[in-house]
């Protein structure tokens, strides 16, 4: 007998061995259960990952008589003709084979007979994306009405080249790749059957190397036993494979993690010997790295992350032990950058080498809170971000000595202030007399109660600068660069409303007087002088924090500025 290739010899014969698509698994089966099946399908999805032999199954649990719970038995004419491909009523296309109007059209002709035996036509249309515009327009027609005996099932790795008109009339399963872990699985499971011993780090190479595709891995496994024999060994495979040596490539990351120049050149020596593919060696050592940042972020539950056995997992373990996760970071930012730049560079292999060389030169970096000494005593210090308390907090320095310290929030105080100064009793809005010698947040107060009055009145007041106030009079000037509004703000009514909006925000007994000094002012108007104040009590807040002053003298350095976090 002709030997039978492990991937048609394994190919899932009902939906239970479907690995690896729950969802296309479930929606086929509760559409049988439910007598709810849909007369155009389309599967989509990468190559390997069934969606052919799904086509296949739900045409045998259609057409087979003897099928209990949705399995085919597997034993009848309909289902061995069906698994060979030569059922009469089951016609399998080759859409890039027939991708013409002509095969469009004889196909359309036969669609309205009757099958020969049972009660469904089937017609899988494989690479279905291969069909001209013209071809999948004569198609339209028949997929929006199709005969009640006639199911259409399409196969396609390319979903973007199917016309949009015929996605509308056919209801679309997105098959998935297969996780590493699956199909090291089902390797697992076809060497038992095969009665093959096969060490389990081959099967995770074998299952890396299939990148998703369980047809991939079950090939890859055919080659490996055809050339290795009984004889089976990570370095035959890997050269058999085309990969990079995992001696070598176990070499390099050591050499990059703990800065060996020698063991670096050493490495590129034997790149250069062995002949590696560089961008292949490069995309080995990204993979490596990013299971490493994986492994130490969460050493403890990352099965699903890295794919490798637990002997491997643990070596890896004792390589990053003594690498802070930051340090790892900045190594595999280091490597993408230079992926990047490999692309642009005329010799690759150079491009490589330099790279390799750069990493032995490349700073060391740590992790801020292990060098905090309040992390040593586990104590958790954090940057707190500014309270509505602290923005909102009053100043309470003297009229008289802010009037010469401050020259953008100083104002003359008079004489008969009086010496009492009471809250007033209704929400907490401070009395007339309480302005008086306050320099600041007063009038930030005023502006946020007047946006909740008059946003229009706001967007005025807020360009204006109080130069002097009293106990019932305040003093507006224009800024420069706001001379425009002169005339605006001189008009009674405006006058009049702005003294309304003071006394009720002031709930002063006496009506407010406003005064509009006729001389331009340069210093900053409320808006500006809101900025400032908050940038001030910002910069204090952080100052003052105790773990910025542990870094602060940590490294002797001195904060320059402060910007707050835009999130």
């Amino acid at each position: 007998m002709p030997y039978e290739v492990l991937a048609r010899k394994w190919r899932p014969k009902n939906f239970s061995e479907l690995l690896g698509q729950d969802s296309v698994r479930q929606t086929l089966t509760n559409a049988l259960k439910q007598n709810r099946i849909y007369p155009v399908l389309l599967f989509t999805g990468p190559r390997g990952t069934g969606k052919t032999s799904s086509a296949r199954i739900l045409a045998k649990n259609l057409r087979c008589k003897d099928q209990k719970n949705l399995i085919p038995c597997d034993q009848c004419e309909d289902c061995l003709l069906i698994q060979d491909s030569r059922h009469l009523d089951v016609i399998e296309i080759d859409g890039a084979s027939n991708n013409g109007v002509d095969a469009v059209r004889e196909l359309r002709d036969t669609v309205n007979y009757m099958p020969s035996t049972g009660s469904w036509k089937i017609y899988i249309i494989d690479e279905v994306h291969m069909l001209s515009n013209s071809a999948f327009n004569a198609l339209l027609k028949t997929f929006e009405e199709p005969p009640d005996h006639v199911l259409f099932i399409m196969a396609t790795t390319e979903r973007r080249k199917i016309p949009a008109t015929v996605l509308s009339r056919a209801q679309r399963l997105d098959f998935h790749l297969l996780s590493p872990q699956i199909i090291k699985k089902q390797l697992e499971n076809i060497c038992k059957k095969e009665k093959l011993s096969i060490p389990e780090e081959i099967l995770w190479i074998i299952a890396k190397q299939a990148r998703g595709s369980l047809r991939d891995g079950q090939s890859l496994l055919d080659q490996v036993i055809t050339f290795c024999g009984e004889n089976l060994s990570s370095e035959k495979v890997t050269d058999l494979l085309g990969l990079s040596d995992p001696h070598i490539l176990s070499q390099c990351l050591q050499a990059i993690i703990h800065r060996r120049e020698g063991q670096m050149i050493h490495v590129i020596e034997t790149l250069r010997i062995k002949g590696t593919e560089p961008r292949m060696f490069l995309q080995s050592l990204i993979e490596t790295l990013s299971q490493f940042l994986f492994l130490k972020k969460n050493p403890s539950n990352c099965p699903e992350l890295v794919p490798a056995s637990k002997q491997e997992i643990e070596q890896i373990k004792k390589e990053i032990g003594g690498i802070s996760y930051e340090n790892l970071h900045f190594l595999f930012d280091m490597l993408l950058k230079g992926e990047r730049d490999m692309a642009f560079c005329y010799d690759s292999q150079l491009a490589l080498e330099v790279l390799l060389l750069r990493f032995c030169g490349a700073p060391r970096l740590e992790s801020l809170v292990s060098l905090n000494p309040l992390a040593k005593e586990e104590k958790k210090t954090e940057i707190h971000p500014i309270s509505s308390e602290l923005l909102s907090s009053k100043s309470s320095s003297p009229a008289s000595s802010d009037s010469e310290s401050d020259p953008i929030t100083s104002f003359e105080s008079p004489s008969n202030s009086p010496a009492d100064v009471k809250l007033s009793a209704e929400e907490g809005k401070p009395s007339i007399d309480q302005l008086v010698g306050k320099d600041f947040d007063e009038r930030l107060d005023f502006l946020e109660f007047l946006r909740k009055k008059d946003k229009t009145l706001t967007a005025l007041v807020e360009n204006l600068c109080l130069k002097k106030k009293s106990l019932n009079h305040f003093y507006f000037s224009v800024p420069e660069k706001f001379s425009y509004l002169r005339n605006k703000i001189t008009e009674p009514s405006f006058h009049e409303l702005l003294e309304k909006q003071l006394t009720e925000f002031l709930k002063s007994k006496e009506r407010v007087k406003i005064e509009f000094l006729n001389s331009q002012s340069a210093e900053p108007n409320l808006k500006e002088e809101k900025k400032i104040k908050e940038k001030e009590q910002l910069f204090h807040q952080v100052k003052n924090n105790t773990f910025v002053n542990e870094v602060k003298d940590l490294f002797e350095g001195e904060i320059k500025s402060v910007i707050r976090n835009p999130r």
